[in-house]
């Protein structure tokens, strides 16, 4: 049922292969029938990317990169050297076909693991789009960040804030401290980023988000049935409903910069 590891992935040192198959087959049954597993459109992606502008030769590295389709893109704009980094075996194999087809000649690579693991060399491009858990939250993310590019780097991260005239010590207990639009330039200016724009998608995004997961997560239960897929689905109706209550008071944005400096 799962398809195998394309050869030429990296897999990065300490990496459970196995235990990734497993882990990831929720998420791959409720993103399959996409390219970009957030609430991003294609126009979204190409804006980013030409804030990013990654030109001829440019070093440029995904984290938690799906399905590719950031890298992907870049590739078709620019003969870039791109890393894509993921957890999942499956998104991984995955983007590992869709770059064979459409960008046959590019210098894309795989790699499977933790983007923790990831060593701090200097980067030229560097995107992280809606996976600040991996450095415990938005601070964190901000610095790894900082730490994988180079001075006059683009880079672009992609997270959750407060929405407007949300209060925040309303929703506290429920999620903690929320950072706003405010709260979150200020944290990546002190990170050593500037000349920040800021996409804050509007919440139809993340409610077509949300009917691509279903559709996703049926299509799988018909092609697989059995208690996995009736788990798959059932894990689909609870996501949709924890959005349904988080988009009262969460924007889905992507901020795009450059790092302090120059090289």
């Amino acid at each position: 049922m799962r398809p195998d590891l394309p050869p030429g992935i990296v897999v990065l040192p300490g990496t459970d292969v196995e235990g990734a198959w497993e882990r990831f087959e929720m998420f791959e049954a409720l993103h399959h029938g996409m390219r970009i597993c957030n609430p991003m459109h294609g126009s979204d992606l190409d804006e980013v990317l030409g804030h990013l502008d990654p030109a001829a030769g440019d070093r440029m590295i995904d984290i938690a990169c799906g399905h590719g389709e950031l890298l992907i893109r870049a590739a078709e704009r620019a003969p870039i050297e791109g890393v894509g980094v993921d957890l999942s075996p499956w998104v991984l194999a995955r983007a590992a076909g869709e770059a064979a087809s459409r960008v046959p000649d590019a210098r894309l690579s795989w790699w499977l693991g933790d983007g923790k693991a990831l060593p701090k060399e200097p980067w030229d491009v560097v995107t992280c789009l809606g996976a600040s858990w991996i450095w415990n939250g938005s601070a964190g993310t901000a610095r790894a960040l900082a730490a994988r590019s180079r001075p006059g780097a683009a880079v672009a991260i992609g997270d959750l804030i407060l929405k407007q005239g949300a209060d925040p010590a309303a929703i506290r207990q429920e999620y903690g401290a929320v950072l706003t639009q405010a709260d979150y330039a200020r944290l990546l200016a002190e990170s050593g980023f500037d000349h920040l724009d800021c996409m804050v998608l509007p919440t139809e995004a993340f409610e077509a988000y949300d009917r691509r997961v279903a559709e996703s997560a049926a299509e799988w239960a018909i092609r697989h049935p059995g208690p996995d897929a009736d788990r798959y689905l059932e894990e689909q109706r609870t996501w949709a409903e924890d959005h349904r209550r988080d988009r009262q008071f969460l924007s889905w944005v992507v901020w795009v910069g450059r790092r302090a400096g120059t090289a």
